[in-house]
């Protein structure tokens, strides 16, 4: 299943979408699309390990 999620909505963003991203992709048989501004979504994504 793909699941394509605004990175820069809510107040939290990017950093509460990118978390709950991330925990999805480790967790569920999930493809994950975050749209939003590649330079804050790329930098907030290095602060995970993910597959």
């Amino acid at each position: 299943m793909k699941i394509i999620v605004d990175a820069m909505g809510g107040d939290n963003a990017p950093m509460a979408p990118v978390e709950a991203a991330v925990r999805a992709v480790k967790e569920l048989d999930v493809e994950i699309v975050l749209v939003g501004k590649k330079e804050v979504v790329e930098k907030e994504l290095s602060a995970y390990d993910y597959p």
